[in-house]
């Protein structure tokens, strides 16, 4: 609580100064923006962030570069609405979870890569390290849901990580990251472009002993992107990548565990590896006045393996997955009735399958080969959107779009213990959007939308084990996600270098997909409400000070049996972030910068029936010092300053009889060299 009122307090004068910088710069010519104009995730086309119904944040290039951020989760855990549960400290197994969905938070949270999708069709989630920090240009995030335009998967909103674009010009880079628990990371990069071709190659090796014990981790990265322009009309993309890794997975710790030691590991032998590549082609034509097309064909071929050396219950897994993508857009700006149009229509089309071999079991060694599954997924989705301006300054959009999935479920238990399951199921939905804009002055409008999504239940949650016939079935009682969601807010900009932002949102949940530790099955919770408030300011009050702010308080609770009226597990009742940046302190290139976060107490995960104490609420500070001179690049950083014991993931045991937690790391330092060519 102490915490809480702190940020509260540090806040509300943050967001009155940012008011009477407003009073006295309104007549000032400002010479530096603090906001990107323009966004593409949103509306799966350019559009002006002051025009788009939904709340928008944007981590810039600018603010990647001042922050100690290891990884993409790193960076997103000081953004509104965004808690980060990073188990291993190293962004491997990292739940990321966007307007309180909990344990879920990862399957209603849509992830993207220049538009490409990289959810999992299984409970695995997103490999948050398949795309290296340094090759980010800038991170979109949609808050609330995009299922009109995204699909399966967005209930809660949508992530789209923007890589670099090479252009005109050669450029080169090469640098060196040092930290601790033995951090050494490597990286070069380099790109150009000459008349209508730009190309760029990009590698990195990166590794650590990491915090706990068995929390090793190394992985390597490699990829390129290549950009030809045929003519003014035509753009040809072409870019892939290839990342590999090995890991320890030290486990969770009980709380008599977490006293003791919390760099202990419970696990010391438990291990893991993956490989992932993926290639996409893309498309870009210009029709004059007829609109533009946009294509994109995609593939991706991920493998992991994981060890588990239990004594009487060994487990080994071996995992496969391909994933083709192909999404074809049309995009039309014109006018009807002399007014401005916008219109984006397209389809999504993924087809995707997977193939995991299961070794050992009760007293069956791991070489012996248990269990094995063909999974594949099939999807198709069509859609359209359509912004009309009904008045110069009031924008009306409206949407919808039609999904349909089928699934294929192959699981045989080699041992003959079991029956095997042999089944294909289809199921089909259908979302829409409703939103109204008003700009009332230049680059501040107040937007208000109502939208319906859905999730279809993943790989995982519809395969289950009937003990009564000793035989694998499929979960056909399991129905697929759908809600109502409701959002106002205002987005204010009161001079080129203040702006702030208010969102209120509502999401009233039927039929949500959880595992029920009760039943130790997946289940769907009949109704569930997620609403809440969120604030955010930005103000860049002198050329060398930035400051920036946010707060959200969001509830999330079952409406219904047989959990009516309680909290939803790991899902914090408050948020924040305060940061600073001050550049050429002393001398011209010395940039200091330091962020404060908080996230308050939640239920712990499996913790249905709020029957045990929450995970407290934490905070944590950290701080960089950077230097620029010429070609050099200098930095030196620390992390959670005031060496802070916290855990920001905690579950409950299998017989729900005590809490396991995952201990992120004491206070640490980070620094780095870079040169650019």
């Amino acid at each position: 609580m102490f915490n809480r009122l702190i940020f509260i307090i540090i806040c509300i004068p943050l967001i009155f100064t940012g008011f009477c910088w407003a009073e006295t710069e309104k007549n000032e010519e400002s010479r530096t923006a603090i906001l990107p104009e323009v966004v593409v995730t949103a509306t799966r086309t350019a559009g002006k962030v002051e025009k788009i119904s939904a709340g928008i944040t944007v981590i810039t290039q600018e603010e990647i570069k001042n922050s100690n951020a290891v990884s993409i989760p790193d960076l997103l855990s000081s953004a509104e609405s965004i808690v980060v549960r990073n188990l291993m400290g190293n962004g491997k197994n990292a739940q990321v979870d966007l307007r309180g969905y909990g344990e879920t938070g990862p399957y209603n949270t849509l992830v993207l890569v220049d538009g490409r999708r990289v959810n999992a069709i299984d409970l695995s989630g997103v490999d948050w390290t398949q795309i290296p920090i340094d090759q980010v240009e800038r991170i979109e995030i949609v808050r609330g849901t995009g299922t009109v335009l995204y699909g399966d998967n967005a209930a809660g909103g949508v992530i789209n990580i923007i890589t670099k674009t090479p252009a005109g010009g050669f450029k080169a880079a090469g640098g060196a990251t040092f930290g601790s628990y033995g951090r050494n990371r490597f990286e070069a990069s380099a790109g150009g472009g000459h008349e209508k071709v730009a190309a760029s190659l990009n590698a990195s090796l990166d590794e650590t002993d990491g915090y706990r014990k068995n929390n090793r981790y190394k992985s390597e990265d490699a990829g390129g992107k290549i950009v030809f322009d045929a003519n003014d009309s035509l753009s040809l993309t072409l870019s892939g990548s290839h990342h590999e890794d090995e890991y320890g997975l030290p486990g969770p710790l009980t709380e008599a565990q977490l006293k003791a030691d919390r760099k202990e590991s419970a696990n010391p032998l438990d291990e893991g590896s993956s490989r992932d590549s993926y290639i996409r082609a893309g498309l870009d034509l210009m029709l004059g006045d007829y609109g533009n097309l946009v294509a994109d064909i995609s593939y991706k071929n991920r493998s992991s393996e994981a060890v588990f050396p239990d004594s009487t219950s060994p487990l080994a897994t071996d995992s496969n997955s391909k994933t083709w993508g192909v999404t074809p857009r049309y995009i039309w700006n014109g006018k009807i009735f002399d007014r401005k149009n916008t219109l984006v229509t397209g389809a999504d089309f993924y087809w995707s399958e997977q193939d995991i071999d299961s070794y050992g079991g009760f007293f069956i060694p791991v070489t012996n080969k248990t269990t094995v599954s063909g999974i594949g997924k099939d999807s198709a989705g069509i859609y359209l959107n359509n912004e009309y301006n009904i008045l110069e300054n009031v924008i009306i959009s409206l949407g919808a779009r039609y999904e349909k999935v089928r699934y294929d479920l192959e699981q045989e238990d080699l041992t003959g213990f079991l029956a095997p399951l042999d089944k294909n199921m289809s199921d089909s939905e259908n979302a829409y959007n409703a939103g109204l804009t008003y700009m009332y002055a230049e680059k501040s409008s107040l937007f208000a939308r109502i939208n319906r999504s859905f999730r279809f239940p993943l790989t995982d949650e519809l395969v289950y084990i009937d003990w009564g016939t000793f035989s694998y079935k499929a979960n056909t009682g399991l129905k697929q996600q759908t809600g109502i969601h409701y959002e106002a807010g205002i987005k204010h900009s009161f001079t080129e270098r203040i702006s702030g932002s208010i969102t209120l949102f509502r999401a009233e949940i039927e039929n949500e997909l959880f595992y029920n530790p009760s039943t130790f099955g997946n289940e769907n919770h009949p109704e569930t409400l997620h609403q809440g408030v969120e604030i955010g300011c930005r103000a860049k009050p002198f050329d060398k000070l930035t400051l920036l702010g946010n707060f959200t308080y969001e509830e999330a609770k079952f409406e219904k049996a047989p959990y009516k009226g309680n909290e939803i597990p790991a899902v914090p009742g408050y948020k924040g972030h305060l940061g600073f940046r001050v550049d050429d302190i002393a001398i011209t290139g010395l940039v200091f910068s330091a962020g404060y976060n908080y996230v308050g107490s939640s239920y712990v995960i499996s913790d249905q029936a709020n029957n045990f104490d929450k995970l407290k609420s934490y905070y944590t500070v950290d701080a960089k010092l950077a230097y620029k001179y010429k070609m050099l690049k200098a930095f030196f950083g620390v992390n959670n300053l005031t060496n802070q014991k916290y855990s920001e993931y905690a579950v409950m045991d299998t017989f729900l009889t005590k809490r396991n937690f995952y201990p992120p790391p004491d206070r640490n330092w980070v620094a780095g060299i870079q040169f650019d060519f």
